[in-house]
């Protein structure tokens, strides 16, 4: 176990209990809990519980926070934090819901601090070989992308009411283009800076719920290379992939079936399996690389986190304007 590090978790939903059970697979026990639940998993520790960050005594130090709380709430409870002055410091994604505020935690942040956010599908291996191809000018020069992803909302967590979950909830910071801002970010990794972005939405009746539930959103690049971006809550198989189209071949990542296609420029295709690693080994990787080696540029710093924001608020003011916005 090593004790040097004492990390508090705020949140405690189902990313919160994730994060929580996988840092105690990997040796960390000096966890502190802020939740409202007084109910824990049976294999959990005693840890100590406060409702509220203020309650906590100012003689405990901390290495490490992880903001896990409901995305309309993640400023609420990362200004505490940082003026707490904890050195490192985990946002669930995305940064927020609105850039309200935003002015604020920046002129607070002090030059010691790191914030990272919990972009984990960096750390899947499928993505990874993606991103070592396109480095190693596998395709050529990348002219176009199309990522998509969807899945049944109902089916998300099936032992919960849906349209009582963050993601029906405007309040919470639901909809598509906040819950699936993973493909956001990873367009952004991989390809660098948009200049310019287009989108519609809808909110459909069938779902009941008050948030979009599907969007297609057109992004120009700083690079010159457009990507189209589907997002949906309504596939009823989990459908998340990633086409790459090059000057010399083209690339396919698959998350569902774990595989990477590479087309080279003579229609070969070389297929790389994935099969054996597991979702849960996202989790377990972007928590080790926060706590142990926060100089892995898979790991997503706060700067990049604004950019994505910014990204997905040109697409909701996009939509609701009928206009391309630039960024």
């Amino acid at each position: 176990m090593n004790t040097a590090v004492n990390i508090i978790v705020i949140g405690l939903g189902s990313i919160g209990v994730r994060h929580v059970s996988n840092l105690l697979s990997l040796g960390y026990k000096n966890i502190t809990l802020i939740t409202q639940r007084n109910v824990f998993p049976s294999h959990w520790p005693d840890f100590p519980v406060y409702s509220k960050f203020e309650d906590i005594p100012d003689t405990i130090d901390f290495t490490h926070a992880l903001i896990c709380s409901p995305t309309a709430r993640h400023l609420n409870d990362l200004i505490p934090v940082i003026k707490a002055g904890i050195p490192s410091i985990f946002l669930e994604k995305p940064v927020s819901h609105t850039w309200e505020g935003m002015e604020d935690v920046m002129s607070i942040l002090q030059p010691h601090q790191n914030i990272f956010l919990g972009f984990d599908l960096r750390f899947d291996p499928g993505l990874n070989k993606v991103n070592e191809i396109l480095k190693a000018g596998g395709i050529g020069r990348v002219l176009s992308a199309t990522a998509f992803v969807g899945q049944y909302l109902p089916d998300w967590r099936p032992h919960e009411d849906h349209r009582l979950g963050s993601s029906a909830l405007k309040a919470k910071g639901g909809g598509v283009l906040l819950d699936l801002v993973h493909e956001f970010d990873y367009l952004f990794w991989l390809f660098g800076p948009a200049s310019t972005l287009g989108a519609f939405y809808q909110s459909n009746p069938e779902l009941e719920i008050e948030t979009e539930d599907l969007a297609d959103v057109l992004i120009k690049f700083d690079s010159g290379l457009t990507a189209t971006l589907h997002l949906d809550y309504h596939q009823r198989n989990l459908t998340r992939y990633c086409h790459i189209t090059g000057t010399h071949g083209s690339l396919l990542w698959d998350l569902a079936t774990k595989k990477v296609l590479w087309t080279d420029e003579k229609a070969n295709i070389q297929t790389f399996d994935f099969i054996d690693f597991e979702r849960n080994d996202r989790f377990l990787r972007i928590i080790s690389a926060f706590i142990q080696k926060q100089e892995d540029e898979r790991l997503t710093g706060f700067q990049e986190g604004l950019e994505t924001l910014k990204m997905v608020l040109a697409a909701k003011k996009s939509s609701e304007s009928h206009t391309f916005v630039r960024l």
